[in-house]
């Protein structure tokens, strides 16, 4: 006769607290981000847990704390290197108090109901969009449902949506500046989408100094924050008549087509024949193909903002919505003449600062 084999079960708070030699409350606390529990007696518990294979049954906690330590983040326009930095920073972030990110694309453009809908079936936390839209229903939704909506890198006029974006209006006014006093002549903006609040305000801050110094034209094309479209509007920038020495695109990303169109197709000299500035500074602006001097929008402090706003809206659910800035600089590098003065070296950069 065959004997069954023994199911083996699995390992328990209460083994974990017998084997380290502490109260179950005391392992619960260990497994609870924010949670009081002594450095010493966590290492010990946490020891106890990995030689006994415990691992904490996170469904269980979220049904009895009802928080689920999992944020949620519907994002577009993946293509863009700046919401990789995005992705990363906010998974790494929150990793570091026990939480998690569960990752929802939305159709660049569209509106990001859908994600959010099935993102709210999972029980999260919070809410976090990036380069993604949300309706006045869907938000409604989510304030009856006690569950904050963050908007990273994206203005808007919903009520209950928290935002958190970089210095656009300043990115705009500096790059202006930096280039009007390099000698430039002939400006243009490459802007990203016609609906984009963050590009308009870049632009505003762009046209607005400009205007002041006495530039009354200043050519506006759209590159829709895509390589291809940002191609086909340097083409039609360099083809004119009376093409500009000078081009501010309203990101990195749409500023590496322009560089590879007038090099490539029209054998211009980057800075000699005309300078390109972006904003993000993404990792690829540092790289030698690009060399990109662009107004830094930092996705690290940008992410632990927004990360600070949700605790806040979760400690305080009758909040009103948080509204924030975060500072960026101008950094120097190779794809842009450069004035005489103003300069200042970091640790990592050349900074220019007016």
């Amino acid at each position: 006769m065959i004997k069954k084999e023994k199911t083996r079960r699995a390992p328990t708070e209460s083994d974990v607290a017998k084997l380290a030699g502490v109260s179950q409350s005391a392992v619960s606390r260990a497994f609870t981000p924010g949670a009081s529990v002594a450095k010493a007696t966590r290492e010990k518990i946490l020891h106890a847990a990995q030689s006994i294979g415990y691992q904490p049954n996170l469904l269980a906690r979220s049904l009895a704390t009802r928080r689920s330590n999992i944020i949620a983040l519907a994002i577009g326009n993946l293509e863009n290197p700046f919401y990789a930095m995005v992705v990363k920073e906010l998974s790494e972030q929150l990793a570091e108090t026990g939480r998690h990110i569960l990752l929802f694309t939305t159709p660049k453009g569209d509106e990001a109901d859908p994600a959010l809908e099935r993102a709210l079936s999972y029980q999260v936390d919070a809410l976090v969009m990036a380069a993604s839209m949300a309706s006045i229903e869907l938000t409604m939704q989510c304030q009856k449902a006690g569950v904050p909506i963050v908007q990273i890198n994206r203005e808007t006029k919903l009520p209950g949506i928290s935002t958190v974006w970089g210095e656009n209006q300043r990115a705009g006014e500096l790059v202006a500046a930096f280039l009007y006093k390099a000698g430039h002549k002939k400006y243009a903006f490459v802007a990203g989408t016609k609906n984009s609040s963050i590009s308009q305000m870049r632009q505003n801050g762009f046209e607005t100094y400009l205007k002041s110094a006495g530039i009354k034209k200043i050519k506006t094309v759209y590159g829709d924050y895509t390589f291809e479209a940002a191609s086909i509007a340097a083409r039609s920038l360099l083809s004119a008549k009376n093409p500009p020495d000078a081009i501010f695109c309203a990101s990195d990303y749409m500023a590496f087509a322009v560089i590879d169109v007038a090099t490539r197709e029209f054998g211009l000299n980057v800075p000699k024949d005309i300078s390109v500035i972006g904003v993000d500074n993404v990792p690829e602006a540092g790289h030698s193909a690009y060399d990109l001097t662009t107004f830094s929008q930092p996705a690290g402090s940008l992410v632990e903002e927004a990360i600070n706003i949700i605790d806040k809206m979760i400690a305080d659910p009758g909040r009103r919505a948080i509204r924030c800035e975060v500072a960026g600089e101008l950094i120097v590098r190779g794809s842009a003449k450069e004035p005489k003065d103003g300069f200042i070296n970091n640790v990592d950069n050349k900074i220019w600062l007016e």
